[in-house]
C-alpha cells in the first residue's frame, strides 16, 4: 500500500480526529484509535486488537489497540494472537486519565515491555525493537501539568525500560520525553531505549508537556509513525507531514540521567544548574607557554560518574588518554566547536589527577577558570522572603522563557535592575521609618525621650530624621515606578507613560491601550489614585521642597504619646506600608504581563495559590501551558498586602 498523499492525510487526520472525540460519548477509544491509524499504515504493519502469547497465563492478555507486523498472524474471534516479537506499539486507552488509570497503564504496558525477545537481527549494538507504549485518552481529570507531576511520581514504581513513551490527552496535548546532550539545547523527541547496555551518553531526559489541544493527535501519530520507521526500516509513513503547522513548543517539568546500568533516574538536585552546579564545574583553560588559549577542558558530574567535555582545538582523546584504562570503552560525541565523552567511572578527583599527568607530560599550562559574572549580595534574606522569591527569582524564572538567550536578556535587565534597586531603596528606608517610629513611640510613651512639665510637653524629637526619610522613600518609590517601571514597560513594546500625566491625557492613553491590552487598562485605571499620589509627591519634594510636617504629641491620663504627621491625610506609617505594598505588587503584576506578553502563544502564566507556595521560595508565577493546563492567570488589581497576595 503507498503512502496517502498530503490532501488524504489531513482529510483522514481530521475524520480520526472526529472519531476520537465520539469515543468520549458513544464510541470505543480503543476501537476509534484504530480506525484513526489505520488509513496511514502501510506494510508490514496492521492495527487492532491482538493478545500476546507470552502473557496467556496473565489475567488479561488482550490489548484492544495495538500496531503488529503482519507475520505468522492467526485469528482468534476478532483478536490476533500474536509473539511479542511482533508488536511494535501497545495503547493503552481510557476516556478519562485519572492516576489510578495511569498506574494500570503502566503495569499493562511493562508487562509488553519486559518479555525477552529473540534478536530480530544480528547487530553488534543494542536494537530499540521492543514496542513502543503510548497512553492515549479523550481528556483527564487534572490538568496537563499535573498528569506529567503523576506521572513522574508512577515512573518511582517501575524501572525506566518499562515505562510508557507518551501520554496523550486529546483535549489538551501530550506528554513525553525530549534528549538534550549535555552543552547542546534540547534537541527534540526522545524514544525510550527498552534494554540497558552499551556506553551511557552524557544525555538529560526531559519530560515534555506540549499543550496541543485537538493536534495532541497530530504528535501521537508523528511520535509513532517515526518509531514504526525505525522498527521496520523501509517502511515510509507520512509522520513529518502529519506535524506540518503544529507547534514544537512546550515546557520541561522534570529530568532524567542515565546511570551506569543504563537506568533513567532523577537528575539529583545538586547536579542542577539552577542550584550552583555552573560554579561548582568551571572548566579549566589549556594554554601553551606562550598563554594563548587552546581549549576548554571541564568535567560533568554525573549519576555514578562523570563525563569529560573540551571546548575549543584540542582532541578530546589528549585527556582520557590520562585516564589509563578507564578511557578504553570510552565514546567521543561531537558537538559544535566542541567534543563531550560518554559517561565514565570516574570521579572530580580522578579528572584533576589526569589534568595534572596532562600537564606534566606535555608542554602546556592547566590553569582553573575565573567566573564571567559576579553574584553580589543585595539583601541579608534569603528564597523564603517573598520579596526575594518573587521579585527576584519568580520573575527570571518567567524572563527566561521570553529571553532564551542571554545575550537578548540585556534589554530587559537593565530597566529591570533599574526599578528593582530603586525599589529595594525605598523598601529599606521604609524598613527604617518603621524601626524609628516604632523606638521612639516607645520612648515617649515610657518617658524616656518625652517629659510632661507643669501643662508643657518637652520631647527629645526626630523630626529632622524623619522628613529625610519620608523623603527619601518618596524619591526612591517613585523612581522605580516612573523611571524604572516606565523604562522597562517599553523595553517590552508597552507604553505605560500616560500613566504620570495629567488626567485628560490619561483617559486619552487608557482608551488607546485598552483597544490592545484590555487587561493592562483596566490595572493601570485602578491604580492610578495612588500612582498619582506617589508622583505628585516626589515632584513637590524635588521641585517645591516639600516637607513632612512636625510630630505631634498629647498627654493622655498622665502619659504622652506621639501623633504621627500625615501625607495626604495619611499617617506615615500607613503611607510608607501601603505605598510598599502596591509598588511592590505594581513592579511584580506588571512586569510578568508584559513577559506573558512577548512569550510563545503556547505558554503562558499560572499564578500558584497563596496556601501552596513553598515556603522555602514562595514564588507566586510559573510559566504554564496555554492550552490544557493548570488555569491561567489575568492581570486585575487587588489592594491587600504583598505578602498577602
Amino acid at each position: 500500500m503507498a503512502a496517502p498523499t498530503p490532501l488524504a492525510t489531513a482529510e483522514q487526520l481530521l475524520i480520526g480526529r472526529e472519531k476520537l472525540l465520539r469515543a468520549a460519548s458513544d464510541l470505543d477509544v480503543a476501537a476509534a484509535l484504530n480506525e484513526a491509524i489505520a488509513p496511514f499504515l502501510v506494510w508490514p504493519y496492521g492495527v487492532g486488537p491482538m493478545s500476546v502469547r507470552e502473557l496467556e497465563n496473565n489475567d488479561d492478555p488482550v490489548y484492544r489497540s495495538a500496531i503488529y507486523t503482519k507475520e505468522a498472524t492467526e485469528k482468534q474471534e476478532g483478536t490476533v494472537a500474536l509473539n511479542a516479537g511482533s508488536v511494535a506499539c501497545v495503547f493503552h486507552t481510557a476516556r478519562t486519565l485519572t492516576v489510578e488509570e495511569l498506574r494500570t497503564a503502566y503495569q499493562r504496558i511493562g508487562a509488553v515491555k519486559r518479555i525477552h525477545r529473540p534478536p530480530r537481527s544480528a547487530r553488534s549494538y543494542p536494537v530499540n525493537d521492543v514496542p513502543l507504549g503510548i497512553v492515549c485518552c479523550i481528556d483527564s481529570a487534572t490538568s496537563l501539568e499535573q498528569v506529567a507531576e503523576d506521572m513522574m511520581e508512577v515512573n518511582k514504581t517501575a524501572v525506566s525500560t518499562e515505562w510508557p513513551d507518551m501520554i496523550v490527552v486529546l483535549r489538551k496535548g501530550t506528554v513525553n520525553y525530549a534528549m538534550q546532550i549535555e552543552g547542546d539545547k534540547i534537541a527534540g523527541d526522545f524514544l525510550l531505549p527498552n534494554m540497558a547496555g552499551g556506553p551511557v551518553m552524557p544525555m538529560y531526559v526531559h519530560v515534555f508537556c506540549r499543550g496541543l489541544g485537538l493536534h495532541s493527535l497530530n504528535r501521537l501519530l508523528g511520535f509513532l509513525f517515526l518509531h514504526l520507521e525505525i522498527y521496520s526500516p523501509g517502511a515510509k509513513l507520512p509522520h513529518k507531514a502529519l506535524l506540518e503547522g503544529t507547534s514544537q513548543m512546550g515546557m520541561t517539568l522534570g529530568g532524567y540521567q542515565f546511570n551506569l546500568r543504563g537506568q533513567l533516574v532523577p537528575v539529583p538536585e545538586e547536579m542542577r544548574a539552577d542550584k550552583g552546579a555552573g560554579l561548582r564545574n568551571l572548566p579549566f583553560r589549556i594554554e601553551s607557554r606562550e598563554g594563548k588559549l587552546q581549549s576548554h577542558v571541564q568535567f560533568i558530574p554525573w549519576q555514578e560518574g562523570g563525563a569529560i567535555r573540551v571546548v575549543g582545538n584540542l582532541p578530546l582523546e589528549a585527556f582520557l588518554v590520562f585516564l589509563g584504562p578507564i578511557m578504553k570503552g570510552a565514546q567521543v560525541i561531537e558537538q559544535k566547536g566542541a567534543r563531550i565523552s560518554s559517561i565514565l567511572p570516574i570521579t572530580r578527583q580522578d579528572f584533576l589527577i589526569s589534568l595534572q599527568r596532562f600537564q606534566s607530560q606535555s608542554n602546556m599550562i592547566v590553569k582553573p577558570e575565573q567566573p564571567s559574572w559576579i553574584v553580589s549580595k543585595m539583601s541579608d534574606e534569603g528564597s523564603s522572603s517573598p520579596f526575594m522569591a518573587r521579585l527576584f527569582m519568580g520573575v527570571i524564572t518567567i524572563r527566561d522563557r521570553v529571553f532564551l538567550e542571554r545575550k537578548c536578556r540585556e534589554s530587559f535587565d537593565k530597566p529591570y535592575e533599574n526599578a528593582l534597586t530603586a525599589l529595594s531603596d525605598a523598601r529599606s528606608t521604609a524598613k527604617e521609618i518603621d524601626r524609628l517610629l516604632k523606638e521612639h513611640k516607645q520612648k515617649v510613651s515610657s518617658g524616656e525621650a518625652a517629659r510632661l512639665v507643669g501643662k508643657t510637653i518637652h520631647v527629645d524629637g526626630i523630626d529632622k530624621e524623619l522628613r529625610k526619610n519620608v523623603a527619601d522613600f518618596a524619591t526612591s518609590a517613585g523612581r522605580s515606578l516612573k523611571t524604572g517601571m516606565q523604562s522597562l514597560a517599553k523595553a517590552l513594546n508597552l507604553d505605560i507613560g500616560f500613566l504620570f500625566k495629567e488626567q485628560s491625557q490619561f483617559e486619552k492613553g487608557v482608551a488607546r491601550l485598552s483597544v490592545s491590552h484590555p487587561e493592562l487598562a483596566d490595572y493601570l485605571q485602578a491604580a492610578r489614585a495612588w500612582t498619582e499620589k506617589l508622583s505628585l509627591l516626589r515632584n513637590r519634594i524635588e521641585h517645591e521642597g516639600w516637607r513632612l510636617a512636625r510630630a505631634g504629641y498629647r498627654e493622655d491620663r498622665g502619659k504622652i504619646e506621639m501623633v504621627e504627621p500625615e501625607v495626604e491625610g495619611t499617617i506615615v506609617s500607613e503611607f510608607t506600608r501601603d505605598t510598599l505594598d502596591r509598588l511592590c505588587c505594581f513592579v511584580e503584576e506588571v512586569t510578568i504581563y508584559g513577559l506573558r506578553t512577548k512569550m510563545d502563544p503556547m505558554i503562558s502564566v499560572a499564578e500558584i495559590p497563596l496556601a501552596e507556595r513553598d515556603p522555602n521560595a514562595p514564588e507566586r508565577f510559573r510559566p504554564a501551558l496555554a492550552v490544557g493546563g493548570t488555569p491561567l492567570w489575568k492581570l486585575t488589581y487587588r489592594a491587600e498586602p504583598f505578602d498577602k497576595v
